[in-house]
């Protein structure tokens, strides 16, 4: 599942991409308070969410501040991997941006492109374009571990 924004009044100039295929739907702040008055299950799971979320970013942070850098990308191809590979696929590929890719493993752009061409001299990953595959997932799981 996705993320979830509350957003109360103004003018929010963000910009998102999905990688998955989704829905967005907007909920005025009202109807949003009556939801969670008035239904406890649905008040029950978008807590949930929210504190999923909280943990996750918690996470990430705990891995940003104490992991190495070859560690935190190993650990973004891996969660990548994990989240998006289909059951009959031999060799996960994905398209992404370095951009996106040094969000995800918290380091900068720069610092990204010179681990992921270490890890293509090390035949762990090749690169094709954005297209990134997979060639070593033990080997990027022991690096995690």
């Amino acid at each position: 599942m996705g993320y979830i924004a509350l957003l109360e009044g103004g003018t929010y100039k963000e910009t998102a991409e999905a990688i998955d295929e989704c829905v967005i739907a907007e909920i005025p702040v009202e109807d949003l308070e009556k939801i969670l008055n008035y239904n406890p299950v649905a008040t029950k799971k978008i807590i949930q969410i929210l504190a999923k979320n909280i943990r996750d970013k918690e996470r990430q942070l705990l891995d940003i501040a104490y992991n190495s850098l070859r560690k935190r990308v190993a650990n973004a191809l891996v969660v990548l991997l994990n989240k998006y590979r289909k059951e009959d696929e031999a060799l996960f590929s994905i398209n992404i941006s370095r951009e996106d890719l040094a969000n995800i493993a918290g380091t900068a752009t720069e610092s990204l492109i010179r681990t992921l061409s270490d890890f293509k001299n090390e035949k762990l990953i090749e690169i094709n374009g954005s297209k990134i595959t997979i060639l070593s997932e033990p080997k990027l799981n022991a690096m995690i571990n």
